[in-house]
């Protein structure tokens, strides 16, 4: 089975945040890399975010409500820096936005580097409402 990694915050989980989960699971097992209290310290509104714990429980309980269970569809694991898990051989692809398609190439040059095999990068769009593109960082503002 093919996996893929769908890494980020997810705090408030939005309508963007799930479009985002739910395109991964068209490519398979689903890596989610959740980023852990410290990598939130440095993000705008940084004292608005979610603790670890919370988010990772609205994932959670979204993916069920579409059928998902962890362990046989999906699995979340922590992210202290923006490599994550992805320099380990985990994942066939990486899902991302224009906001993480470097860090994506970055994690491939690194990936090169060690002589492991690149992840397939698939960059979707944001998604959008009346106000423009929906982003956490809007939404805590």
């Amino acid at each position: 089975m093919k996996k893929i990694i769908a890494s980020g915050t997810f705090d408030k989980l939005h309508e963007g945040h799930k479009f985002f989960l739910k395109t991964a699971f068209n490519y398979g097992y689903v890596l989610i890399g959740l980023t852990s209290n410290e990598l939130t310290k440095n993000k705008k509104y940084a004292g608005k975010i979610w603790e670890f714990k919370k988010r990772k429980i609205y994932i959670e309980k979204f993916l069920s409500s579409l059928g998902y269970e962890e362990g046989k569809d999906y699995e979340i694991l922590k992210i202290n820096d923006k490599y994550g898990f992805s320099l380990e051989e985990k994942a066939d692809y990486i899902l991302v936005t224009e906001e993480t398609y470097e860090n994506a190439r970055d994690i491939n040059r690194e990936k090169k580097k060690l002589g492991l095999k690149e992840l397939e990068i698939i960059k979707i769009d944001f998604i959008t409402d009346e106000e423009g593109r929906i982003s956490s960082t809007r939404l805590r503002s």
